[in-house]
């Protein structure tokens, strides 16, 4: 494989969500919100353009995917939901993500649940990029319907990111 093809496997298999712990306690503005997002996802697409804007965080409070601010301000779980809602928006409807979410708090505490999603999305991104082994159980501690829903989004995203990166590489558009 060559060099600049290698560089993007070990790229995504370095790769570490946010856990939800790691996530700031305190709240934040809109800018840094936005700073955060763009240096937590950065490294899954460097040197393109997939900045998050204030434009594209008031558009998803608008359509219902996180909560407004109080006081202008956003909280660890809205940045969580963020962070996942601009992961999953390469994959799915923005409808689509409202109604994973919804499925997911459902059925677990919203930290679980993001912690949940942040494990499996690792695990697609190595099995996606190195080993193309789908077999690795699911770290669910119960596996349900609802935890197959966040695996199965998981590795959509993990297949988009390496057709993406692997159309880029070969781009023949030259």
């Amino acid at each position: 494989m060559m060099d600049s093809a290698q560089t993007v496997i070990d790229q995504m298999l370095a790769y570490r969500c946010p856990r939800y712990d790691q996530l700031p306690a305190i709240t934040l503005y809109s800018d840094q919100v936005t700073d955060a997002l763009n240096y937590y996802l950065s490294p899954l697409w460097p040197g393109e353009d997939h900045t998050v804007t204030a434009a594209m965080i008031n558009n998803y409070v608008k359509q219902r995917v996180i909560a407004p601010p109080v006081k202008k301000r956003y909280d660890r779980e809205q940045l969580a939901r963020l962070y996942c809602t601009c992961l999953l928006k390469h994959v799915f409807t923005i409808s689509e993500i409202r109604s994973l979410m919804e499925i997911q708090t459902r059925t677990y505490p919203f930290p679980v649940a993001y912690d949940y999603f942040c494990t499996e999305l690792e695990k697609a991104l190595r099995a996606t990029f190195s080993s193309r082994d789908f077999s690795e159980p699911s770290s669910a501690a119960k596996v349900t319907p609802e935890s197959e829903l966040v695996r199965s989004s998981a590795l959509s995203i993990a297949h988009r990111l390496f057709t993406e990166k692997f159309l880029h590489f070969y781009d023949l558009s030259e």
